[in-house]
Formats: C-alpha cells, sequence, structure tokens
C-alpha cells in the first residue's frame, strides 16, 4: 500500500504555489515508494460535525437565526489546546511542535469545578460544571455562571433568544450558594472551558450583564468594610484592589493573599486545580443553508446539536451543507501519510487540522509532514526545468532564490539518467554511504540534499565510471521523485524495502 498525500493550506502568491505543487508531486512519486497500512476511509464531514456538536465543540453564528445561513466554527477543547501546548500528542516533528506551541496564546489561572445540583431540592444532581478564570480573589461574591449558546451542558435543550436562564443551578464551592447558569452569546467558546463565573462587583463586563439581567452586584474585595452608613458603600467595580470581605475565616486578606487562600481550599477539597487556558481562537468548518433539496436536517433551536441524537425532538428543516477547505482535509487525513502545507499554514490550516484531529480521537499521526516556503525570486531558468529547481534550490521549508545554474545543473544530471540502467551490479547487503545519503534526505523531504547527493553519482556515470548497485538504486529513486523522470523496466521498488528510514 503506497503513502497518499494531502494538501492543505493556501499558497502566497504565483510563484508559492508552483514551489508547493512542485513539492506535493515529488512527495507523492516519494509515497508510491513507501510502504505504509491500509488508510482509514474516508469520513464523512455530516460524521465529523456529529461527533464535534456531540463534544459541544462547535459555535454557531448566522445572518438570521431562523432563516440562516449559518456557519458552524470549531472551538478547540482545552484538552487538545493543552495537549499540543504540552508535548503530549504524537510529535509532527521538532520544528513544527516548536512553531505549533508558539502559535497558542497561553492565560496562566486556575479551573473551578461547581457541582450542580437540583433546581428544586439543591442536591446533588451529577456532574460539575468546570469554568476557568484569572483573578479569583473576589470569588466569594460570584452570582451566577454564564455559559455559550452551543456549550455541551445545553445538550437535549433548545436554545432561546440570549440571554436567558438555563434554568439549571450550580453551588459556589467555597460557601454553597446556589448560582443560577445563564445563557450568553458573549461568552467564547473558544476561551478556558466555554463557562464563565459571573462576578458583577469586580468586572465591568460582568456588571453590564448584571444589570441587563437583573442579577445582584456583592462585594468580595474593597478598600475598607463598609457598614450602615451609606459613606462607607462601596461603587463597583472595584478590582484587584482592597482586602476580601464576608470571607468567613479568610476575611481581611490582600488581594494577593486571597488568591492563595481560596485556590488550597478548592483543590485540597477537590474543586479546582491551578493551570494555563490556551486559545487559537475558532475556525469554520462549514455553511449551512436552508435548502428544500438539501441532505441535512437543521433545527435553528438546537443549532449544531441538530446533528445529534436529540435532533429528532425539535422542528427542523431541510438544508445543504458546504464544507470548507479544512474539514474537506479532515475528512481525508486518515487516508494520508504526508501532509504539505505552505509554511505559513503551520500554525494556522495545520494546526487547526492537528487540534480536530485530536478531538475526533484520531490517533493517525502522519509519517511526513513538509511546510514549503515562499520563493524569493526565480529568474533566468529555463521553463523545463524550473519546477524541479524550485523543488531542490533548497529545503522545501526554506526561503530561497533560484539562480539559471541550478536548472542547468538539472539539466545535465537528467541526461545521465539516461545512460543509468537496471543493471551493474547486484544490491550490497548494506547500501552504500552514498546510497544512505539519498535515502536519508528523500526520506525527510529534503530534496535540496537529495539533489547534492546525486551529484558525485552523475559525475562518475558521465566520465564512465562503475557504481554499485545500492548506488545505482539511489540515484535513479532519486531522479524519479526530485525530476519525475521514469523508473527503468524491471526496477522493482520491493528492492528499496528498508532502504528509507520514516
Amino acid at each position: 500500500m503506497t503513502s497518499k498525500v494531502l494538501t492543505i493550506g493556501a499558497p502566497l502568491d504565483e510563484l508559492h504555489e508552483r514551489r508547493l505543487r512542485a513539492v506535493t508531486a515529488a512527495c507523492e512519486r516519494l509515497g508510491t515508494l513507501l510502504r505504509s497500512s491500509a488508510p482509514a476511509p474516508a469520513s464523512p464531514a455530516v460524521g465529523l460535525l456529529r461527533a464535534l456538536a456531540s463534544a459541544g465543540r462547535l459555535a454557531v453564528s448566522a445572518e438570521d437565526e431562523e432563516a440562516g445561513p449559518w456557519t458552524l466554527a470549531y472551538a478547540p477543547s482545552p484538552a487538545a489546546l493543552a495537549a499540543v501546548a504540552g508535548g503530549s500528542t504524537s510529535s509532527w516533528g521538532a520544528r513544527l511542535d516548536a512553531k505549533q506551541k508558539k502559535a497558542l496564546r497561553r492565560a496562566p489561572g486556575a479551573v473551578f469545578r461547581l457541582p450542580f445540583v437540583d433546581p428544586v431540592t439543591g442536591a446533588a444532581s451529577g456532574g460539575a460544571l468546570s469554568t476557568f478564570t484569572t483573578d479569583w480573589s473576589p470569588f466569594t461574591a460570584a452570582c451566577a455562571v454564564a455559559v455559550h449558546p452551543d456549550h455541551e451542558m445545553l445538550a437535549g435543550s433548545e436554545v432561546r433568544p440570549r440571554p436567558y436562564f438555563s434554568g439549571r443551578l450550580v453551588r459556589h464551592p467555597l460557601h454553597g450558594d446556589l448560582l443560577p447558569v445563564w445563557v450568553a452569546d458573549w461568552v467564547k467558546p473558544e476561551f478556558g472551558t466555554g463557562a464563565v463565573i459571573v462576578n458583577p462587583a469586580h468586572s465591568v463586563a460582568d456588571l453590564e450583564f448584571a444589570r441587563s439581567v437583573g442579577l445582584p452586584v456583592r462585594f468580595g474585595l474593597g478598600p475598607h468594610e463598609p457598614g450602615a452608613d451609606p459613606a462607607s458603600w462601596l461603587t463597583p467595580p472595584v478590582i484587584k484592589t482592597g482586602m476580601t470581605l464576608r470571607a468567613g475565616r479568610h476575611d481581611g486578606l490582600s488581594h494577593e493573599q486571597a488568591v492563595d487562600a481560596y485556590l488550597s481550599d478548592l483543590i485540597e477539597a477537590g474543586h479546582a486545580e491551578r493551570g494555563e487556558s490556551f486559545s487559537l481562537g475558532r475556525v469554520p468548518l462549514a455553511v449551512v443553508k436552508a435548502d428544500p433539496a438539501g441532505e441535512i436536517r437543521w433545527s435553528p433551536a438546537l443549532r449544531a446539536r441538530s446533528f445529534t441524537a436529540e435532533a429528532g425532538t425539535a422542528t427542523a428543516v431541510s438544508a445543504s451543507l458546504r464544507a470548507t477547505p479544512l474539514l474537506s482535509a479532515a475528512t481525508e487525513f486518515e487516508t494520508a501519510s504526508i501532509l504539505v502545507c505552505p509554511a505559513d499554514a503551520v500554525g494556522a490550516d495545520l494546526l487547526w487540522l492537528r487540534l480536530l484531529m485530536f478531538d475526533l480521537n484520531v490517533k493517525h499521526a502522519p509519517v511526513l509532514v513538509v511546510p514549503v516556503a515562499r520563493i524569493g525570486s526565480a529568474q533566468g531558468v529555463e521553463p523545463q526545468w524550473l519546477d524541479a529547481s524550485l523543488l531542490v534550490a533548497g529545503r522545501p521549508d526554506e526561503t530561497v532564490s533560484v539562480k539559471p545554474q541550478l536548472g542547468e545543473q538539472i539539466g545535465r544530471i537528467a541526461k545521465d539518467h539516461a545512460a543509468t540502467g537496471v543493471g551493474g551490479g547486484e544490491l550490497e547487503s548494506a547500501p552504500s554511504p552514498v546510497a544512505g545519503q539519498i535515502f536519508t534526505a528523500l526520506s525527510t523531504a529534503d530534496f535540496a540534499a537529495a539533489f547534492k547527493a546525486v551529484g558525485p553519482t552523475a559525475k562518475t556515470i558521465r566520465r564512465g565510471g562503475a557504481i554499485g548497485g545500492s548506488e545505482r538504486a539511489a540515484f535513479l529513486t532519486a531522479l524519479f521523485v526530485l525530476l519525475g523522470l521514469p523508473l527503468p523496466e524491471g526496477f522493482s521498488a520491493d528492492a528499496l524495502e528498508g532502504a528509507f528510514t520514516m
């Protein structure tokens, strides 16, 4: 079974696009020589969306909530982001891993787990709502929690005009107060856990929200202890200043002391853990449009949950689905062993694809990932050898300028190919040093190094000298991969078994 190549990401200009095509073609020829296990069948786009919707990883936006069209965007899970940031997933190459880690935005903080309770009895109902916060010094005064409209907590329920009370309550883990869970568009699914603590006395945004829906404004921090005298009453918002108020045994702590004390209590009780939030934003995966002849059923009230088991409980319309290139690439990912992308896509399209695969629980990792950089210039190169020159002028991820002399050199070596047949000696038990260099370079898609390594062999052939069987096989293989020159009749890829180091 040969290795399939998947290309993802848009080139930056015409010359970059041509180099990208040349690298992709070389990787496809390389793939015909590699042995890989039988790939999994392509995954239907709707199946991938269903899995993401069930996990609460899809966010919906619309020009018109009822009539659409509706854009489905992917928001990576905290687990996927942390796995890439922490290097706990299978490596896609050290340099690529480092670039992708750098592309993620980081925010230090903590995850608080607020237990769900029965709204009538207040008894624990199972499970907890995870929230991420960067400042919990006024946490004792929190009065609510807010989630985004496509949060997994809302599974089985219809979304109404926002903001609205979800009907669910959670316990405040520091003192047990019951907090309502609201649904609001301003909560970002791509930040933290997609659920935030609402603390109106200590946040401008939370104060505005509280005033709009009628939530209480309580103080957990202040420059002094208020009393019955109106002159001592505090004015919101009070942000990261003063001492703790109404905090029981923690009264009178500074802002910094409260952060440590509250977190210590919550960690000891199993309600929290310190951590970082990694974010990349969200990215469109598909557009859904109302269409009487459409292939899917869509419920504006269920939003992305239209793809899940609850879809039959709400009014739905026929709709068509248009996948973005990222979703199309995701459907083919498990069928591919080699990925090719523009270098600028490493921290964008390619990173999105990697996060998607993590959230879809796809364990398959590519054998080879090849980022392709732009070309500085390529003037005066003979058109016949331009693509090959773009390929071998430098490593694919290097920005290089192509000179006419390179095209001339390629033309000379191509002529040497005609003078090389299959015969000329049996393959040695171990490849020669030259053959080893060529196969190692090809294995890492370092096409410039492979081309450099065939130079001495080409000179030997040109002068009528003899070369060993493994060097001959490596030379022919390199010219097939690099220049697209045909392998001689009778050449067997089986002879290359074990030659590649992938």
